[in-house]
C-alpha cells in the first residue's frame, strides 16, 4: 500500500462534495449551494490508518467535455496528475443525471469509489436502492453518505484503500455495434502511436471531436485523425446525428436501463416540498418582491441586532482598553509620538474597524441561511429577466451575489459562464456590488446621519450599486461588449435546511478573514497613514504631508459634496488597499489630534470599576439586541432620540450634512476597487481590463455622487 494516496473529489454541482471533504479531513473549505462555487481546485491533507491522504475538490461539473473552465480544470486535472482514486460523489435523489458523468470517468481507468450523498434524503422521500447489483453492474464500491452529519465517512475511506490496493477501476459503457466497432479500430491505430492516455478515453474523445483533448494528445503524438474524420461520417450518416448527440444518448440509454433493475421509487409519489415553496419563491408576480423583502429583512435585523455590539465593541477597545494601554505607556515614559501613533493611530484607527466585527458575523449568518439553504440559486433564476437588459443571463448574477460577500471570489466566480464576453462583462459589474468592506462605512454615516433608518439606507446602498451596474452594463454592452445573451440552463438545488455547524463554519471563515485583514493590512495602513499625518512632526494635520495633498487636490469633489473638508477626500487614499480602512482613517483624522489619551496628565481611575462597567455593557448589549429585534418598531433604533455620539462621531456630523454623508456612501459603494481584486482581475484578465476597471470605478462614482448631491441641493435637503 502507498504510503500517500491522492483523492480527486468529482461530481456534479450541489452533490456536497465539499462537505464530505470537510467531514472527512476537518478542512474549513468553503462550502457553497450554486454552480461552480469551488472554482479552483481545493485540497485537505491528513493521515487514516498510518495512509497520508490527500483530497482534491475538483469543481463541480456535469459532464467532461470541456465547454466550460471547470469541466477543463477537472480533464486537465485527471488526465496529466492521474490521481491514485477517484471518489465520484452522486447526489442519491437524482441518479439519472449524475451517473453521466460517472460512465465518462470509467473511461479514464483510475481507481473509483462511487458516493451515494444524502442518502438521508433519499430514504426520506421512500426511494430503494439495490446496492449490491448496483456495485456488480458498474465494478466499484457504492458507499451511501450524508456528508452534512458525517455519516458514512470512515467507509468512504475503506473503500478507497480498498480499489486502490486491487485497483478496481468501473466497468466501461458499451456502446452499440456500429459505435463500438469504429472505436476499436481508433483503440489500435492509438496503441501503435504510444498514445499516453488512456486508450478508450482517447478513442471516444477523438470520436467526439473534443478539441480540448485533440490539441493535448497531438503535441505528445503524430497521428493522422483523417481515418476519424471518416468513423465520424460513417457513424452520422448510419444514426442521422452528430456523434457526440449519439454517444451521449447511448450513455443515458445505459442509465436508464440501469436504474430499472435496482432503483425503485414509492408507488404513491407526493408532491415535493421543493415544488410547493417555488410555487411561491418562483412565482411571476410574487418572486421578485418576495427576494427584495427578504434582503430588506436581512439588513434590518442585521443593524437592530449588531447596534448595541458595535457601541460595545467600540467603547471596548477605544474608551477601556486604549486608554489603558495609553496610561501604561505614559507610565513606561515612552515618548509622546510612540503613544500618539499606538494610541491615536493604531487603536483609534484599527479599533474602529474591528468595532463592527458583531455586524459582519450576523450579516454572514444570514447570507450563508440563504446559500446552503438552496435559495440563492432561485435568486439568480428570478433576476434571469433583469440580467437580459444588459445582454447577460441569470447565471451572471450568481458571481454578483458573491460580491456582496467579497469581489475578490466573485471576479473568481466569472469562471462558471460559458463565454470570455460574459466573463469580461461581470467582472467589471462586480466593484459595484457592496461587499462587506463598505459596510462598516455604511455603519458608522448611517449611526450619525440617519438613525432612524439605518437599514432602509444601506438597503438602498445595496439596490443603488445593483441599479447602477445594470446602467452601466447596459452601456458596456452596446459598445464594448456588443452581442446576444446565451440561453440560461441552471440547476435549482432542492431546499435544505443547513445545520449550525454549516452556517457557522461559512459565517467564521469570512469574518475572520476580516479580522486577519484588520490585523495585517488595516494595521500596516493606519501606521503608514499616521507618518503621513504626522510629517513633519508636531506640525498641525492640515499642513502634513497627507494634508496638504489632500487640500490640494479636494476641490475635484466639491461638485460631489464632501470636498469642502481635506479630511473626507484625505481618508478616500488608504482606502485603496481596502475598504475598512477608510473607516480607521476617519478614526485618526477626526479623532487622533483630540485624543485625550496624549495629554501628560493621566488620571485613569479605577481598573475594576472600568471591568465591571464593561463586562455589565456586554450584557446589556444582548438585551437592547433582542429589543431591537423583536420590538423593532418601538425600540430606540426607530425613534426619534439621539444616540450618544462619541468624540470621532462628533466630529464627524459637524463636518456633513446627511445630504453630504449620503453622497460620500455613494461614492465609496462605487468607488474603485481594492488592491487584492485589482489583483484578481489582472490575473484573470490582464492589464487592458484592470485600467477598464479603474477608469469605469473612477468616473462613475463621481458622476452618480455629484448627480444626486445637486438634484438634492435643489430639492432643498
Amino acid at each position: 500500500m502507498k504510503e500517500r494516496i491522492v483523492i480527486a473529489f468529482v461530481g456534479n454541482p450541489n452533490v456536497g462534495k465539499t462537505a464530505l471533504i470537510n467531514a472527512i479531513s476537518g478542512a474549513q473549505l468553503k462550502v457553497g449551494n450554486w454552480p461552480g462555487v469551488t472554482v479552483e481546485k481545493k485540497e485537505a491533507f491528513f493521515t487514516h490508518r498510518g495512509v497520508e491522504f490527500r483530497l482534491v475538490d475538483l469543481p463541480g461539473i456535469y459532464s467532461l467535455s470541456p465547454y466550460t473552465l471547470e469541466e477543463r480544470i477537472s480533464q486537465e486535472f485527471l488526465l496529466e496528475e492521474r490521481p491514485d482514486a477517484v471518489v465520484n460523489v452522486l447526489d442519491s435523489t437524482n441518479l439519472e443525471r449524475n451517473l453521466y458523468l460517472t460512465t465518462q470517468l470509467a473511461d479514464l481507468e483510475i481507481p473509483t469509489v462511487v458516493v451515494l450523498n444524502m442518502w438521508d434524503e433519499f430514504q426520506s422521500k421512500g426511494y430503494q436502492l439495490d446496492l449490491k447489483m448496483l456495485e456488480r453492474v458498474l465494478g466499484v464500491p457504492c458507499v451511501p453518505t450524508a456528508a452534512t452529519k458525517g455519516k458514512g465517512v470512515d467507509e468512504v475511506l475503506d473503500a478507497v484503500l480498498e480499489v486502490v490496493e486491487k485497483s478496481r477501476v468501473p466497468r466501461k459503457v458499451r456502446f452499440k455495434r456500429i459505435i463500438e466497432e469504429e472505436l476499436s479500430k481508433i483503440e489500435k491505430r492509438l496503441k501503435e502511436a504510444g498514445c499516453p492516455y488512456p486508450i478508450r478515453w482517447s478513442a471516444v474523445k477523438l470520436l467526439e471531436g473534443d478539441g480540448f483533448f485533440s490539441e493535448k494528445l497531438f503535441s505528445k503524438i503524430k497521428l493522422d485523425v483523417s481515418f476519424v474524420e471518416e468513423a465520424v461520417e460513417r457513424i452520422e450518416a448510419h444514426y442521422g446525428d452528430d456523434v457526440e448527440t449519439v454517444l451521449a444518448e447511448q450513455r443515458y440509454g445505459y442509465i436508464n436501463g440501469l436504474l430499472k433493475e435496482v432503483f425503485k421509487r414509492p408507488i404513491q409519489h407526493k408532491m415535493e416540498l421543493t415544488d410547493i415553496i417555488d410555487k411561491v419563491l418562483l412565482n411571476r408576480v410574487l418572486g421578485l418582491p418576495v427576494f427584495f423583502v427578504m434582503v430588506y429583512l436581512m439588513f434590518k435585523v442585521t443593524f437592530d441586532g449588531s447596534a448595541p455590539f458595535i457601541d460595545w465593541m467600540d467603547g471596548f477597545i477605544n474608551g477601556f482598553l486604549g486608554k489603558w494601554i495609553s496610561y501604561l505607556l505614559y507610565q513606561a515614559h515612552l515618548p509622546g509620538w510612540l503613544r500618539s501613533l499606538v494610541v491615536g493611530g493604531i487603536f483609534q484607527g484599527v479599533g474602529l474597524v474591528l468595532s463592527f466585527i458583531p455586524l459582519m458575523l450576523i450579516l454572514y449568518i444570514f447570507m450563508a441561511l440563504l446559500e446552503e439553504s438552496g435559495y440563492m440559486a432561485r435568486a439568480a433564476f428570478l433576476m434571469d429577466r433583469v440580467m437580459h437588459a444588459v445582454g447577460l443571463h441569470g447565471k451572471s448574477f450568481i458571481p454578483l451575489v458573491i460580491g456582496f460577500g467579497c469581489n475578490v471570489p466573485a471576479i473568481l466566480a466569472t469562471r462558471t459562464l460559458e463565454n470570455e464576453r460574459d466573463r469580461k462583462l461581470t467582472a467589471l459589474l462586480v466593484p459595484f456590488m457592496s461587499c462587506g468592506a463598505r459596510l462598516p462605512i455604511y455603519a458608522l454615516f448611517t449611526g450619525i446621519f440617519f438613525v432612524r433608518h439605518r437599514a432602509e439606507v444601506v438597503f438602498l446602498m445595496y439596490l443603488l450599486g445593483m441599479l447602477v451596474s445594470l446602467i452601466v452594463g447596459l452601456v458596456l454592452r452596446r459598445t464594448v461588449f456588443s452581442g446576444e445573451a446565451p440561453p440560461f440552463i441552471m440547476e435549482l438545488p432542492p431546499y435544505r435546511l443547513p445545520t449550525l455547524k454549516m452556517i457557522w463554519n461559512s459565517a467564521w471563515f469570512r469574518t475572520k478573514a476580516f479580522i486577519r485583514k484588520a490585523g495585517t493590512i488595516i494595521t500596516l495602513a493606519m501606521v503608514i497613514l499616521w507618518l503621513f499625518l504626522n510629517i513633519p512632526f508636531g506640525a498641525p494635520v492640515e499642513k502634513s504631508l497627507l494634508g496638504r495633498f489632500s487640500r490640494g487636490i479636494s476641490f475635484v469633489f466639491v461638485p460631489a459634496g464632501f470636498g469642502h473638508d481635506w479630511r473626507t477626500v484625505a481618508a478616500l487614499i488608504p482606502g485603496t488597499a481596502a475598504k475598512e480602512i477608510v473607516v480607521g482613517a476617519l478614526g485618526q483624522l477626526y479623532g487622533g489630534a483630540s485624543s485625550s489619551y496624549s495629554s501628560e496628565e493621566i488620571n485613569p481611575g479605577s481598573f475594576r470599576e472600568d471591568l465591571k462597567e464593561q463586562v455589565v455593557s456586554f450584557f446589556g448589549a444582548f438585551k437592547e439586541a433582542f429589543r431591537n429585534i423583536f420590538m423593532s418598531w418601538k425600540s430606540s433604533v426607530f425613534s426619534g432620540e439621539e444616540e450618544e455620539l462619541g468624540e470621532v462621531a462628533k466630529s464627524i456630523a459637524h463636518s456633513f450634512t446627511p445630504l453630504q454623508a449620503f453622497c460620500y456612501m455613494v461614492f465609496c459603494l462605487l468607488w474603485m476597487p481594492c488592491i487584492s481584486t485589482l489583483g484578481i482581475i489582472y490575473q484573470e484578465f490582464g492589464w487592458s481590463m484592470v485600467g477598464m476597471s479603474l477608469a469605469i470605478t473612477t468616473i462613475v462614482p463621481w458622476v452618480v455622487s455629484s448627480l444626486i448631491y445637486n438634484v438634492g441641493r435643489l430639492l432643498g435637503y
